[in-house]
């Protein structure tokens, strides 16, 4: 019996030998790197002048966009000294491009954080372009438009002007905007103060600060909350499985209808219109 035992437990120990050791092949030949202790280190830094224009396309990278003192634009990328030939950063006339040409499977003890930090000067105006497929984008100062896009991260603005923003999977949190189109497949959006907003949401809340001209929105799964709404043009929200409570700030006409939820609002003869529509949910409006 004794004999058997070391015999299956011989038998288990090769099976996770060579399991670890086919990983670790397929590993390096898609590219990755295999380690016992990867340590982040400072991959690329430059300075650009002259830029109106950046676009960010990336696998697994964090970007973070900070303000800086300078009059030029800094570029910094840690990482792990063997993906230092897997990004390029390239500058054509006044626009800057960085793109990760492939993604990176680390096996072992990876210690290090992959980051693109970009410092912009503050009195810049600045068109962003962004997409990731997976990592989060945090910006600092304002953009003047923005097109982002991200599959697996969190995207967090303090401002932008005008411009859309897209996620698959990760909350979206904007501070202030004018113009503004947001569609979350899976994680909740939160902006501050927004002019006119445009959003989808699938499966996520909405909450936001202040409206002050106009809003269409509309959830799957997700409860919608505003808290000062002052539109001044025709306005809708629909939201299929969740409640949707609005804080009044000017008089509107409200045409709210439910099919399964109870209806409180204070409704005025006077434009603009706004309509609300809940499937399953309760409407407060006042």
């Amino acid at each position: 019996m004794k004999n058997k035992k070391i015999m299956i437990s011989i038998i288990i120990l090769s099976i996770i030998i060579i399991a670890l050791i086919g990983v670790i092949i397929f590993g390096v030949m898609k590219g990755g790197t295999f380690s016992f202790l990867e340590k982040t280190t400072t991959l690329y830094n430059e300075e650009f002048s002259d830029i109106t224009s950046i676009s960010v396309n990336v696998k697994s990278y964090d970007v973070k966009i900070k303000e800086t003192n300078k009059d030029s634009i800094e570029v910094e990328i840690t990482g792990s000294s063997k993906n230092k030939d897997k990004i390029k950063v390239e500058q054509t006339e006044n626009s800057l491009e960085i793109n990760q040409e492939e993604s990176i499977i680390c096996i072992g003890l990876c210690l290090y954080d992959e980051a693109i930090t970009i410092y912009v000067p503050a009195d810049y105006n600045i068109e962003y372009d962004h997409t990731s497929s997976s990592g989060s984008l945090e910006v600092e100062g304002v953009l003047t438009t923005g097109n982002i896009k991200t599959t697996s991260g969190d995207i967090t603005l303090k401002g932008l002007e005008n411009g859309e923003v897209n996620s698959t999977s990760g909350n979206i949190k904007i501070d202030n905007a004018q113009e503004l189109n947001v569609n979350s497949t899976s994680g909740d959006i939160i902006v501050g103060k927004v002019n006119d907003i445009t959003l989808s949401a699938t499966s996520g809340d909405v909450e936001i600060e202040e409206i002050t001209n106009k809003i269409s929105g509309n959830t799957t799964s997700g409860e919608i909350k505003i808290n000062k709404l002052a539109i001044k043009e025709d306005s809708n929200l629909e939201a299929r499985s969740g409640d949707i409570n609005i804080g009044l700030e000017n008089k509107v006409f409200i045409d709210a209808k439910t099919n399964s939820g109870d209806i409180d609002i204070d409704n005025s003869n006077t434009n603009p219109i706004l309509t609300i529509t809940t499937t399953s949910g309760d409407i407060t409006a006042k």
